[in-house]
C-alpha cells in the first residue's frame, strides 16, 4: 500500500469529515462514501465560485462552471495523486474552464460588481462574495456604501489589466493562495507569478488612488 494512502474506516461508519484531511476524504469518496465528497463540496465551492464570478463576472456561467469543477472532480478523481495540494488542483481545474470560456467569448470580460478592496489580510472564510458584500446588518449606511464604492472603483480598473496579471491578483489577494499553488495552477514559474501580481497592483494603483486610506 502507497504510503500516501492513509487507513479509513469501513464504509458506513461515522467519520470525522470536518478533521479530515482533503486527500483523505477524496479517498474515502472513492471508496463510496458521498458524505466525503459533500464535505469537499462544502470546503470549497464558495471559494471556486468567487474565483471564476471575479473573473468573469456573470453569476449564471459562474455557477454553472462551478458545478462542472466538482463534476470534473469526480470523473478524474482516479488521475489525482495525494500529495496534500488539493486545494491547487481544483483551482488548475476551475483556470482551466475559465479560459476555455474566454476563448468561446473572443473578448474580454465584463467586470461589475467586485467584492471590496482586500490585501493580505483575506482568509478562505472570509464572506466577500459578490452576494455577501454587505452581510452585517448593523453596518452603517455610509461604511456599506463606501465598500461598494471601492467595490466598483476596483472593478473598473481590473479591466485595465492583461488577463494574465487579473488571474495571478485575483488568485492571490482574494483566493489567499501561496505564489506556489498559482504557478502550478497556471503553469508558470513562481518567479513570473510573483511578478504578475506586483505588476497588477501597480497597474491597479493610479485608478484607485483616491481611496488609499482605505486600502491599508
Amino acid at each position: 500500500k502507497p504510503s500516501h494512502l492513509r487507513s479509513l474506516p469501513p464504509v458506513g461508519i461515522a467519520l470525522p469529515l470536518p478533521e479530515m484531511e482533503d486527500d483523505d476524504l477524496l479517498q474515502a469518496h472513492q471508496q463510496g462514501n458521498e458524505l466525503a465528497f459533500a464535505e469537499l463540496v462544502k470546503r470549497y465551492q464558495r471559494s471556486i465560485f468567487s474565483y471564476i464570478f471575479r473573473m468573469l463576472q456573470n453569476r449564471h456561467i459562474a455557477e454553472e462552471l462551478t458545478q462542472e469543477v466538482f463534476l470534473a472532480l469526480v470523473k478524474n478523481a482516479d488521475r489525482y495523486q495525494p500529495q496534500g495540494k488539493f486545494a491547487a488542483y481544483l483551482f488548475a481545474i476551475a483556470s482551466n474552464k475559465i479560459h476555455k470560456e474566454w476563448e468561446q467569448r473572443k473578448r474580454r470580460p465584463k467586470f461589475f460588481s467586485l467584492t471590496f478592496w482586500n490585501n493580505d489580510n483575506h482568509t478562505e472564510d472570509d464572506n466577500n462574495a459578490p452576494i455577501n458584500l454587505i452581510e452585517d446588518e448593523t453596518a452603517c449606511v455610509e461604511t456599506a456604501f463606501r465598500k461598494s464604492e471601492i467595490s466598483e472603483a476596483v472593478n473598473e480598473a481590473l479591466k485595465h489589466l492583461p488577463e494574465h496579471y487579473r488571474e495571478a491578483f485575483i488568485l492571490r489577494r482574494f483566493q489567499d493562495l501561496s505564489y506556489e499553488e498559482i504557478a502550478e495552477i497556471t503553469d508558470c514559474p513562481v518567479g513570473t507569478i510573483k511578478s504578475r501580481v506586483v505588476r497588477a497592483e501597480r497597474g491597479l494603483r493610479p485608478y484607485l488612488e483616491r481611496f488609499r486610506e482605505y486600502m491599508q
